[in-house]
């Protein structure tokens, strides 16, 4: 859809559309700022699922922050209302299966918002009031607040009317119980967002660390053993150039992870350019 920038000059009539349109430019330019720092800006950040409600057959949210492909941002602690729990059991034949949260296209010809519960096609919007507090004074006043329309659903399922991002793959054992596949990997924008990643990245840096220090052991062995420089100082010496080379942006990546993870607005979208 082509945007149309307002023009805010004197005597400009309002409307819906211009301040629709000037949302929508804002929107343009965040998305083409967060691609400056990564080729992908979109997937998961933070997400957290009721492991007592997997138990009974029940695919219940407890957190969620995402980013989809489109520019949308999704943070359940924020401003979004986490979806509707998912029923397992509609699942009989299935034994694994991918969840991806949906949300539906955005219309070009308008009728985005849904005002009943049952209509064609899925809406991307609906409307809901809140009582909303004014943040320079003591008064409250309800206000329409345009809220998204997600749903769990499942990767095999008709999505071609919605945008998806996956969010995790569920097995089935032999009792017919499901739980969460802690191998699978969605797409990510934090690292922090899987935690066995970054038991990795730990074991990884502690690896690391242990053999720059063996090696630097043995340079101290060899300098005291011969006043020259000998040939197999010169491979010890470029192994430990490149481990000392790499340790310090691998401690920089785990240590960043929770920074970006608790910042707000859109700077939890762009990693460091050297990670």
């Amino acid at each position: 859809m082509k945007i149309h920038r307002p023009l805010w000059a004197e005597g400009t009539f309002l409307s819906s559309q211009q301040f629709q349109q000037q949302a929508r430019w804002e929107t343009y330019s965040n998305n083409s700022i967060a691609q400056l720092g990564i080729r992908h800006p979109w997937g998961v950040a933070r997400v957290e699922f009721d492991r007592e409600a997997l138990a009974l057959g029940k695919l219940k949210l407890r957190t969620l922050r995402l980013r989809f492909s489109d520019g949308s941002l999704i943070d359940s602690e924020v401003s979004d209302a986490l979806p509707l729990a998912c029923d397992l059991h509609t699942l009989a034949v299935e034994n694994t299966a991918i969840v991806v949260l949906a949300l539906p296209l955005e219309h070009a010809n308008g009728g985005n918002l849904g005002q009943e519960k049952h209509t064609e096609r899925p809406l991307r919007y609906r409307q809901e009031w809140h009582k909303v507090q004014d943040i320079y004074g003591s008064d409250s006043e309800e206000m329409a607040v345009e809220c998204h329309a997600l749903s769990l659903r499942f990767a095999h399922d008709n999505n071609q009317d919605y945008i998806t991002c996956p969010l995790a793959r569920l097995t089935r054992n032999g009792q017919g119980n499901w739980s969460q596949d802690e191998s699978y990997i969605p797409p990510l924008l934090a690292l922090s967002a899987h935690i066995g990643l970054v038991e990795r990245l730990d074991t990884l840096l502690l690896q690391l660390q242990a053999k720059c220090r063996r090696l630097m052991a043995l340079r101290r062995e060899s300098n005291q053993r011969m006043a020259d420089f000998a040939v197999a100082d010169v491979s010890l010496f470029w192994l430990l150039n490149a481990l000392n080379s790499a340790e310090p942006v691998l401690s920089d990546f785990y240590g960043i992870r929770a920074s970006i993870l608790n910042s707000s607005g859109a700077n939890w979208l762009v990693w460091p350019a050297r990670c």
